[in-house]
């Protein structure tokens, strides 16, 4: 009788699993796209002044303010007006970071060098992921920093050790990083750079009225767009009034981005993987 040996079974840690020498060429791959960097940059700088700005006008006008407004006010939710640029930009980066690939037909050389799709797939989201939450938490801070430097003035300014402060911050720089994904994610689906961020910004924004269509029967569809979870997670005081009816809880937010990020990561993993 002769004994047969079996190839081992492969595992899904194999099929995804990158290598350095992968790494090291998507990471090459996304530093050479600087049109998107540029965009990021542009937003971010917008983003920054306009923090600036909002928090500048809340010093100014703070002592004719009523006593309503004064209790509304919130010094962070201000600081970070500006951020929704900079959260189309880091979607587009996230598009573009795949898109681009399919675009040129570089994807091909790229599949031929390495056989295991699985594996060009997680090198580039984990490049992705990992400088996107660097640039975001790096604006987010700066952001913050800023803002409460103007607020100062008035002695209005919060600082990092206050209740709920820290968090809002990095729950803000942590929606810019799923944001992003979820842009990969699309990227990577539709393999169209346009169709993906047409996608991208119907999420962000255009689904916000229509969820308020579905408020008459459950608020449970608004509670769930990225628009309001955004406002849940960056707040430091709960919403009042008609409002806050579609305004997550936190516990739902963070289960929501997570839900989001996994789903997008794996539909564009699936497509990648199994896709010709």
């Amino acid at each position: 009788m002769t004994a047969h040996s079996f190839p081992p079974r492969r595992t899904a840690l194999r099929t995804f699993l990158p290598g350095r020498g992968v790494l090291r060429s998507e990471w090459m791959k996304l530093r050479s796209v600087r049109s998107t960097y540029l965009s990021v940059l542009l937003a971010s700088v917008l983003a920054v002044v306009l923090g600036a700005l909002a928090t500048s006008s809340d010093a100014n006008e703070w002592a004719t303010m009523s006593a309503q407004d004064r209790a509304r006010f919130d010094p962070l939710g201000d600081s970070f007006v500006g951020l929704v640029f900079g959260e189309l930009a880091f979607g587009v980066l996230g598009v573009m970071a795949i898109s681009t690939e399919y675009r040129t037909g570089m994807i091909r050389a790229t599949f031929a060098a390495v056989p295991r799709r699985g594996q060009v797939y997680a090198a580039k989201a984990l490049v992705v992921g990992v400088v996107s939450l660097v640039l975001g938490m790096s604006l987010v801070f700066g952001t913050f920093f800023l803002g409460q430097a103007v607020l100062a003035s008035r002695h209005l300014e919060v600082h990092l050790g206050d209740p709920s402060v820290l968090r809002v911050v990095l729950s803000t720089g942590l929606h810019l990083f799923v944001v992003t994904m979820i842009g990969f994610g699309l990227g990577a689906l539709l393999r169209h750079s346009a169709g993906a961020i047409a996608a991208l910004v119907a999420m962000l924004w255009l689904a916000y009225p229509l969820g308020r269509i579905f408020d008459q029967v459950s608020y449970l569809p608004s509670r769930v767009l990225l628009f309001n979870i955004a406002d849940a997670i960056t707040r430091t005081r709960p919403a009042t009034g008609r409002p806050a009816l579609r305004i997550p809880s936190l516990e739902l937010a963070y289960t929501s981005l997570a839900l989001y990020l996994v789903v997008f990561l794996a539909l564009g993993a699936l497509r990648v993987v199994r896709d010709v």
